[in-house]
């Protein structure tokens, strides 16, 4: 199989979205201390089974400041305008539905965030999977096959 350039090689058990439990391979992996699981971000399109290459990659701090602070203030202003749509809609007062809007767009932010916190800023970098290894083409040989229709012919 081809050589994978990624720090960390394993197999892919379970996908969740985008994130992905993978068990490395201590022996294709490079550098010491290496988990026998590990949860990374899988942006690229692997599925359950195939070897995969993982590497840290370091987070951008205003980039991890704006999902921690930003998204659920954001969440809080959808929120609004959400609640603020179902009561136009069903022609109701806008109290209840803004407030029931802002909370419970707040709390799916608010989990989003603490999940990035715990997997992203503690140490800030994330493991990220960056490639799917190939595996080896299969190759026919079928010289025999035309060599048989070659002695049938003559």
């Amino acid at each position: 199989m081809a050589e994978m350039r990624a720090e960390l090689v394993g197999l892919l058990i379970e996908k969740h979205g985008e994130r992905a439990k993978i068990k490395l391979d201590k022996d294709k992996s490079k550098g010491e201390k290496i988990p026998k699981y590990l949860e990374a971000w899988c942006p690229i399109n692997a599925k359950v089974g195939d070897v995969v290459g993982v590497e840290y990659q370091e987070m951008n701090k205003r980039k991890m400041q704006m999902i921690l602070y930003g998204f659920p203030v954001l969440s809080v202003i959808a929120g609004a305008v959400f609640g603020n749509s179902i009561a136009v809609f069903f022609d109701i007062d806008k109290t209840m539905p803004v407030m029931l809007g802002v909370v419970i767009w707040l709390l799916v932010a608010v989990n989003y965030a603490r999940i990035f916190k715990r997997d992203a800023v503690r140490e800030g970098v994330q493991p990220v999977v960056i490639e799917i290894e190939a595996p080896d083409p299969i190759v026919f040989d079928d010289t025999e096959d035309e060599n048989e229709k070659k002695q049938e012919m003559s």
